[in-house]
């Protein structure tokens, strides 16, 4: 995985170039949850461009899938979402203090 995170405690932003679907998919929802329990008011995740035909599972069409469903309701309030990256805002809550920047180690799941 090559995942890279980065967090100014205002907007992180996950660059998945290099994970797989399912890494992908692991990723932003920890991050995703992590941050509205933070408090903050959007994420920033990098999935490219998806190069490969319509038929195949991609990265970007995965999480469009899992944004959609809407699993991830009770954190997300709406997405923008672009050809090499989407801009989730998220619910309001959480406790918007903490000034812990928010970590890939910090959000991997075991």
């Amino acid at each position: 995985m090559k995942a890279r995170l980065t967090d100014d405690n205002v907007r992180p932003e996950l660059d998945l170039h290099g994970c797989s679907v399912d890494e992908a998919l692991r990723l932003s929802r920890a991050l995703i949850t992590k941050s509205a329990r933070r408090g903050r008011d959007s994420v920033r995740i990098i999935h490219g461009k998806s190069t490969t035909g319509s038929n195949r599972h991609t990265v970007k069409s995965a999480l469009t899938e899992l944004i959609d469903s809407g699993q991830l309701s009770l954190h997300v309030s709406s997405t923008y979402k672009s050809e090499g990256h989407m801009l989730v805002a998220l619910r309001k809550g959480g406790n918007r203090h903490h000034s812990n920047r928010i970590t890939l180690r910090g959000i991997k799941c075991p």
